[in-house]
């Protein structure tokens, strides 16, 4: 190959880049939406294989039958300090998830109205909804949909 064909080959790869991280900011880019906890969640993932710690669609299923003591009130799904220890201990990775059914779409993840999406967020924001309630959520993430926060 010679040089400019190489020079050429290195701008059009650089563009490529551009293309890809410009379309990766743009899913990284927060986004409003509004809509009802459907759901809640969390994962606990060691090595290859994730546990679905607990569910909460209207009816709370623990699936480890160790923390079914722990989260007794399946109206009002809270984790606390020393449960969150706990989950942290038993597991690499510890994730929280609200499902959200959309009343305004989130265009940036393709969701329509009406249409439900699982966010990954922090143990506050978990927290801090319960199943059923509305909420307007600040939406971002690139590989995995986020909610940082909740407005």
């Amino acid at each position: 190959m010679n040089r400019r064909t190489f020079v050429t080959s290195l701008g059009a790869a650089g563009g490529l880049g551009a293309v890809v991280a410009g379309t990766n900011a743009v899913l990284a880019a927060p986004s409003t939406v509004e809509g009802t906890v459907e759901a809640k969640s969390i994962t606990g993932r060691g090595g290859d294989e994730s546990h679905a710690v607990l569910a909460h669609e209207g009816t709370l299923v623990v699936d480890d039958a160790e923390y079914r003591d722990a989260v007794s009130d399946w109206r009002n799904v809270t984790v606390n300090g020393a449960l969150a220890r706990q989950f942290e201990t038993d597991y690499e990775a510890v994730y929280y998830n609200l499902h959200v059914h959309h009343e305004t779409a989130n265009e940036k993840r393709n969701v329509a109205t009406g249409e439900s999406l699982a966010y990954r967020t922090d143990r506050p924001v978990f927290n801090s909804v319960q199943v059923g309630d509305a909420v307007t959520a600040e939406t971002a993430g690139a590989d995995v949909p986020r909610i940082d926060s909740l407005e």
